[in-house]
C-alpha cells in the first residue's frame, strides 16, 4: 500500500502475510523470508511497517525507478529502460514541462521521444549516462497469490499486494469531454459542463459552440459524439470552440463517462480508496493485482521477489483493483518508440495529431 493509504491493507494482503509469519517453505519465498519472519500480526495493520518488510526486495529496482514530474507536481513513476537515459513512463499522465527525478535525487528535463496511444505508454529521454536499468523477468508470468512489490525512489516500496487475476485484456470504454450538448448553426452548443469532467479542467463553459476537435470539423451534436467515441479516457484532445463571437482553443483531456454518470460512486472511491486513474481500460493484455496505487505512482515497474519487473504499472482501475502491462508486452515497445514510429503529442503540430492515441483507439 502506499504513504497516502498506509492504514488501509486489502484483505487477501493481510491473510497471506499472517501465512508468512508462520510458513516460509514456499519456493518463490527463498532468500526473502527473514524480512516477513520480523513482522508480527499486530504489525500487519500499519502500511510503513508492511512496506519496510519487502525493502530487501526493492533493494535493487528503486535504482532503476525514477519519479516522473510535469510542471513540477508528481505525475508518474518511470523505468530506465537504457543506460543512456532512455525511460518508459505513463503517457497519459504527461501534460506540460516533463522532469525525471532519480534515486539519486539528480533532476533532469526530459523529452518525449515517441508515444504509443494504445498500451498508454511514452518513451523519455534525459541527458545522463551510466544509470542501472531495468531487469526483465518475461518468460513466466506471477501466479495468483504471488507477492508483488512496487518500487518507488526511498529505500521502503510505494506499493504492495499480490496477484489477482490472471492475464487478460481489459475492453475499451470510449472517453467522453464531459459535456451536455445540443445543435448549433455550425457545430455543437456546449449546454452543461460535468463536473470534474475534462472538459471543466480545460475551461469550457455553458453557450461555447464546439467547432473542431482533433483536427474535424463538427457540424452538429451527433457528430461530435460519434467522432469522440474514437479516444479513449485519458486522450488529450485540441478542442477549437467559438465564444463570444471569438475562437479560441481548449485542450480537453477525455474522461472515463462511468466516474462522470455516477457521482456517488467517485466519491466513494475517494474516501475508501483514492482517486483511480484517467485511462483505465482498452489493453489488450494486463496482469490484475490488488495493489493500492495512487494514478501518480503508476507508470513505473512491479517486481517479484526476486527484484526482477514481471511488468509495468499501467492504471489504477479500483478501490483494490491494479492493471500491468506484462513485461513481454513492454519489452518490443521499446525500440519502436525509440525511432519514433508514433508521434509524440504536441499542442503546436498539425490539429489532426493532437491526441496520444490518434488511430490506435477504436
Amino acid at each position: 500500500m502506499n504513504q497516502d493509504h498506509k492504514n488501509r491493507i486489502p484483505q487477501t494482503v493481510r491473510l497471506f502475510a499472517l501465512t508468512l509469519i508462520f510458513t516460509t517453505s514456499a519456493g518463490w519465498l527463498t532468500g526473502s523470508a527473514s524480512a516477513y519472519d520480523q513482522l508480527q500480526p499486530s504489525q500487519l495493520t500499519s502500511g510503513s511497517q508492511m512496506r519496510r518488510a519487502f525493502r530487501s526486495v526493492v533493494s535493487t529496482p528503486r535504482s532503476w525507478t525514477v519519479r516522473v514530474r510535469v510542471n513540477g507536481r508528481e505525475a508518474s513513476l518511470g523505468a530506465i529502460v537504457e543506460s543512456d537515459g532512455w525511460i518508459l513512463t505513463k503517457a497519459s499522465q504527461l501534460e506540460g514541462k516533463v522532469t525525471c527525478e532519480l534515486t539519486t535525487a539528480e533532476r533532469y528535463e526530459a523529452e518525449i521521444i515517441g508515444v504509443d496511444g494504445k498500451l498508454d505508454l511514452a518513451l523519455l529521454k534525459i541527458d545522463a549516462r551510466n544509470l542501472p536499468t531495468v531487469q526483465w523477468q518475461a518468460i513466466t508470468d506471477p501466479k495468483v497469490g504471488q507477492w508483488l512489490v512496487t518500487p518507488g525512489l526511498s529505500m521502503s516500496p510505494v506499493s504492495v499486494g499480490v496477484l489477482s487475476v490472471t492475464r487478460r485484456d481489459i475492453k475499451p470504454a470510449p472517453g467522453v469531454l464531459g459535456v451536455q450538448i445540443d445543435d448549433a448553426n455550425g457545430g455543437a452548443l456546449v449546454k452543461q459542463v460535468m463536473r470534474e469532467s475534462g472538459a471543466e479542467e480545460a475551461g469550457l463553459k455553458p453557450g461555447d459552440v464546439i467547432l473542431n476537435v482533433a483536427g474535424e470539423n463538427i457540424d452538429s451534436a451527433s457528430s461530435l459524439s460519434r467522432f469522440i467515441r474514437k479516444f479513449l479516457p485519458g486522450d488529450r484532445v485540441q478542442v477549437r470552440l467559438l465564444r463570444d463571437e471569438e475562437e479560441i482553443n481548449a485542450v480537453v483531456v477525455l474522461t472515463d463517462p462511468q466516474m462522470l454518470i455516477y457521482d456517488r460512486l467517485r466519491e466513494m472511491q475517494k474516501k475508501m480508496g483514492g482517486a483511480l486513474s484517467r485511462r483505465k481500460t482498452g489493453f489488450s493484455e494486463v496482469l490484475q493485482h490488488d495493489t493500492v496505487l495512487r494514478p501518480e505512482d503508476c507508470g513505473g515497474v512491479i517486481v517479484d521477489l526476486q527484484g526482477k519487473a514481471i511488468g509495468l504499472n499501467i492504471a489504477r482501475a479500483g478501490r483494490t483493483k491494479s492493471f500491468a502491462i506484462p513485461a513481454d508486452q513492454v519489452i518490443p515497445m521499446i525500440q519502436k518508440l525509440k525511432l519514433k514510429e508514433y508521434a509524440p503529442y504536441n499542442p503546436q503540430k498539425d490539429p489532426k495529431e493532437q491526441t496520444v492515441a490518434a488511430g490506435s483507439a477504436s
